[in-house]
C-alpha cells in the first residue's frame, strides 16, 4: 500500500489571476496509453468560451454538483454518481459550482490534440487563447 500511496502526487495545480485555488489534478496511473487522475475543482471555468482537451476522456463525479455548459449552449445539472464520456474535440465548460468542490475520477485515452478553445467557431489554442485574453482581445 505504501508503494501506491507513492505514485500518487500532485500533478497540476491552477489558480485564478487573483491566486484563488480553482483546480488540482492528482495522478494515479499515468501510461502512455491513459491516465487516471482525481480532479479537484473548485472555481468554475473564469474563461468566455468553452475549451476541449487533448485525449477522449471518461469522467465519473465522485462528489458535488455543477452546471456544465456544452456544445449548441446546452446547459446540465451534473450530480454525484454521473458518468461523463467525451471526445477530444467536444467543447464544454463548467458555469456553476453548487458545492465547496467537484471531486471525479477522470481516465483519459492517449494524447492526441492540442488544448484550445472555440472562438466564434473556430478553434485557438490555450497559449494564444492567453495571449489574446491578456491583450483584451476576445
Amino acid at each position: 500500500m505504501k508503494k501506491l500511496i507513492r505514485k500518487i502526487f500532485l500533478n497540476k495545480e491552477i489558480k485564478s489571476k487573483f491566486g484563488e485555488l480553482h483546480f488540482q489534478r492528482w495522478t494515479l496511473i499515468s501510461l502512455p496509453w491513459f491516465s487516471i487522475y482525481i480532479h479537484f475543482i473548485y472555481k468554475a471555468d473564469e474563461d468566455a468560451h468553452l475549451h476541449n482537451h487533448p485525449w477522449n476522456y471518461l469522467s465519473f463525479v465522485l462528489y458535488g454538483t455543477f452546471v456544465e455548459q456544452t456544445e449548441n449552449n446546452h446547459l446540465e445539472c451534473i450530480l454525484p454518481g454521473k458518468t461523463i464520456i467525451r471526445k477530444a474535440k467536444a467543447y464544454h465548460k463548467i458555469t456553476d459550482i453548487f458545492t465547496n468542490k467537484i471531486i471525479t475520477l477522470f481516465i483519459t485515452g492517449k494524447r492526441f490534440n492540442e488544448w484550445g478553445y472555440e472562438v466564434n467557431g473556430k478553434f485557438v489554442g490555450h497559449k494564444e487563447y492567453r495571449i489574446l485574453k491578456n491583450e483584451n482581445k476576445l
